[in-house]
């Protein structure tokens, strides 16, 4: 969004996990680092808050053994366009194709993880599964 409307980033806006990180990178308060992410964070709650979401209820522990991590590499590699063109590419008018990241621009994802994978086609199997159990 920043990019496309050429709005400046603050300073620590990707610097670390997180504001209290950023802000110790940085050497400056939590507070300040919130304040000066304020308007881009807002910018992008609304943008997100229009999109419509779907969910799956995989009650498990996360892990690197997890369901759920199961679930994100599969679907990140199923759904990338970065190695190879994606089955439904993004539109032109897409956001990321703002993004300051190859990865983003590439995959057609909002990720930089697992968008260079193959996904494993038993997983569409266990995702009917999760579909099934949480419409039920």
């Amino acid at each position: 969004m920043a990019n496309r409307s050429n709005i400046p980033l603050p300073k620590s806006w990707g610097v670390a996990g997180g504001a209290g990180e950023a802000a110790r990178r940085l050497n400056v308060d939590r507070k300040t680092v919130k304040e000066s992410e304020a308007n881009i964070e807002a910018l992008v709650s609304e943008y997100v808050g229009q999109m419509p979401f779907l969910w799956l209820n995989v009650d498990d522990a996360p892990g690197p053994n997890a369901n759920r991590g199961l679930i994100e590499r599969n679907a990140i590699a199923l759904l990338s366009g970065y190695s190879s063109p994606a089955a439904d590419g993004p539109s032109t008018a897409w956001l990321g194709q703002h993004s300051n990241r190859e990865r983003v621009r590439l995959s057609g994802l909002w990720n930089n993880n697992h968008v260079d994978k193959t996904y494993d086609p038993a997983f569409l199997d266990e995702m009917e599964s999760w579909i099934d159990d949480t419409h039920q």
